[in-house]
């Protein structure tokens, strides 16, 4: 089955009304786009009042959590939702959420196709370089990274192998706080060197998302642009 535009646009409505019949409340815009094996779920403008209360507090650990785990609860039905519209069987779903710009993104993946993103070899090269330049100061230097998306609109990056021990520690010992921190923080570092990745895009980065996957070992870099380009 080849998923058409439509199918994305019917799919993106049924997700609002999943997310909305867990909340209590849906996102004002939900777009679908699907790249291979990999499905990219943008929300905009989606916070329930009393994440608004204690985003406004600070509280960010307490909204993740609350947050994290209605979309957990949801997961299997919107795995199934998205393997009935697309006839690809996603497999495992990821999240990330920016209270700031009142943002999110899920990441469905079917985890037996892999393709290659075929991109200019020297770009690809550059931008590894610039990945692992700001990241060595955040996390451990990953062995591999992967663009497994790049349009206009979005980069997403698959990097393996970047967990330090003491970060399966924080897992097996469920310490939430101190991940979720950890997590936020290696996020912002990024955000905070985003007029270099604008450079080397030639995009202006509208948000940045980083979402984990420990038994894998691995994390996803995604950029979303704006339309406005850098010059």
């Amino acid at each position: 089955m080849v998923a058409t535009q439509e199918d994305l646009v019917s799919l993106s409505s049924s997700f609002s009304k999943i997310i909305k019949r867990g909340f209590g409340k849906g996102p004002e815009t939900c777009f679908a786009v699907l790249r291979a094996n990999r499905l990219y779920v943008y929300i905009g403008n989606f916070m329930t009042p009393a994440e608004e209360i204690l985003t406004v507090k600070q509280e960010y650990n307490l909204v993740m959590k609350y947050r994290s785990k209605v979309i957990t609860a949801l997961s299997e039905e919107l795995l199934s939702e998205a393997s009935q519209f697309l006839g690809i069987p996603f497999e495992s779903l990821y999240q990330d959420w920016n209270y700031n710009s009142n943002s999110g993104i899920l990441l469905l993946v079917n985890n037996s196709f892999n393709p290659d993103v075929k991109i200019d070899e020297s770009f690809e090269r550059k931008l590894f370089q610039l990945v692992r330049q700001v990241g060595v100061k955040l996390h451990k230097i990953p062995s591999k990274l992967k663009v497994v998306k790049y349009t206009h609109n979005i980069c997403a990056i698959e990097l393996k192998e970047v967990m330090l021990p003491l970060d399966y520690l924080l897992v097996e010992q469920g310490s939430s706080d101190l991940l979720l921190t950890n997590a936020r923080e290696m996020k912002k570092g990024y955000y905070q060197h985003r007029e270099l990745f604008e450079e080397m895009f030639n995009r202006l980065i509208e948000d940045l998302f980083m979402m984990w996957d420990p038994k894998k070992n691995r994390s996803y870099l995604i950029f979303i642009f704006n339309k406005g380009y850098t010059n």
